[in-house]
């Protein structure tokens, strides 16, 4: 008997949901986090006596017992504050960058055997110091940037199985170390930051072409000075016994004119008739 073809998509439509929902459930069991160990009172007491010098002591998250412990707070830890270290087992993350310590202050990670990403750099951590690392099984990361550390302190690290990462920039480890290293853990990841090319050598200096020295410049002709005025004929002065000599009258070279003809009196006018002052 043919079912309907609707009747056969609900079908179908209900086998794939449970499906789903059972690769659901199993996923969800896979991806439930871990809480940790319940914290004993001793492992409480050290981690109140870390936030009292300034160290952080979180909980990765919400809900779990696992911890992040950060000593950047703290400005000289002691030896008894390191110490504080070995009754925290939660820790699962340490950061001890740019801190001062001795390798019997590093020893106090030992017993961190759930630790698994770890931070050096910056401090004074030693070749020597390196043994308590190796005792970390559950180390996935190191960070050593900027250290003391030599080929000799990575011999401390061969055995570890689950590093992956392991930063060494501006260390004193060589390219030989790191192969060495390398054989032992296949697995691991080794930055050593950036290859800076080599500085180029330094340029000889061109020499100086020799300065020019300017062309002797002629000396500038003096000024000429005006000429002397010419001296002036001397006058000759007249001899003051010769006495001067009168001008003589240059002859005429004109006709000399007629002279002239004298005219004739005017004739007397007749006199005038006085009146009689009698009259």
């Amino acid at each position: 008997m043919k079912l309907p073809s609707r009747l056969l998509l609900t079908l179908s439509l209900t086998i794939a949901c449970s499906l789903s929902l059972g690769r659901m459930d199993l996923r969800a069991a896979d991806d439930k986090a871990d809480p940790g160990p319940t914290p004993t009172p001793e492992e409480t007491k050290a981690i109140d006596e870390l936030a009292k010098h300034g160290a952080r002591a979180d909980q990765i998250a919400n809900g779990v017992n696992w911890r992040y412990v950060n000593f950047r707070g703290v400005d000289k830890p002691d030896s008894a504050l390191y110490g504080q270290l070995k009754s925290i087992p939660s820790i699962v993350e340490l950061n001890l960058a740019g801190k001062q310590f001795t390798a019997a202050d590093l020893a106090n990670i030992e017993s961190l055997k759930n630790l698994t990403t770890l931070s050096l750099a910056q401090s004074n951590v030693t070749d020597d110091g390196l043994a308590a690392v190796e005792k970390l099984d559950k180390l996935n990361s190191l960070n050593l940037f900027s250290t003391g550390i030599t080929d000799a302190g990575l011999t401390h690290l061969a055995h570890l199985k689950n590093l992956h990462r392991l930063y060494l920039a501006e260390t004193k480890v060589t390219d030989a170390g790191v192969e060495t290293l390398k054989k032992a853990l296949p697995e691991v990841k080794v930055n050593r930051g950036a290859e800076l090319p080599p500085p180029p050598p330094a340029a000889t200096p061109a020499p100086k072409p020799a300065a020019e020295k300017p062309a002797a410049t002629a000396p500038k002709p003096a000024p000429e000075k005006p000429a002397a005025p010419a001296p002036k004929p001397e006058e000759k002065k007249p001899d003051a016994t010769t006495p001067p000599k009168t001008p003589e009258a240059k002859p005429s070279s004109a006709t000399p004119s007629t002279p002239a003809t004298p005219k004739p009196d005017a004739a007397p006018k007749p006199d005038e008739k006085k009146p009689d002052a009698a009259k």
